[in-house]
């Protein structure tokens, strides 16, 4: 592997400079209600599969979150819009109520930011452990969009994108 520079990537941290030129949406996971509720941000969600309609993410072995994750449980996924950097950052902080001070509510039994770019009911089909995380694939449910921005994580810092123009075809 090399780096922007062109030496050997040889480190972890020159694989975490190559991985950090990759932009990605940011979204939170989320599954539980009432008291019993959990979330965590992720940057590896991707479309799949139109059909059937599959998506994909990756979390962190060891994960609080992914503990409670197995085939078929469903789960929330709520695709963060530019102006939720802060939800992004909390749900990445361990240790803390994230739900504390995030306004949310409860949708198909799941825990549902405000103000997302879109939501997503989805049902866990498959975990596969790859190095140190754990890839999961997901049956899309139900789906719905904002007129809202995306959240972009890239260089390790989070990301608005500018003016963005139609390019549909004719």
């Amino acid at each position: 592997m090399v780096t922007a520079g062109g030496h050997p990537a040889s480190t972890t941290e020159d694989v975490k400079t190559l991985f950090a030129q990759m932009p990605t949406a940011v979204a939170v996971i989320t599954v539980g209600k009432a008291e019993k509720r959990y979330g965590a941000t992720v940057g590896s969600l991707n479309a799949l599969s139109l059909d059937p309609p599959l998506l994909m993410f990756a979390m962190k072995r060891g994960s609080g979150l992914l503990e409670r994750l197995a085939a078929d449980t469903t789960i929330g996924i709520n695709l963060l819009a530019d102006s939720q950097q802060a939800i992004a950052r909390r749900f990445a902080t361990p240790g803390i109520d994230r739900f504390e001070d995030t306004h949310w509510c409860e949708e198909h039994a799941l825990p549902r930011i405000d103000g997302t770019l879109a939501w997503l009911t989805a049902r866990v089909r498959d975990l596969l452990p790859l190095g140190d995380h754990v890839l999961l694939t997901a049956a899309i449910v139900h789906g719905e969009t904002q007129q809202r921005l995306p959240l972009i994580y890239w260089k390790r810092a989070f990301h608005k994108l500018g003016a963005v123009e139609s390019s549909a075809a004719p």
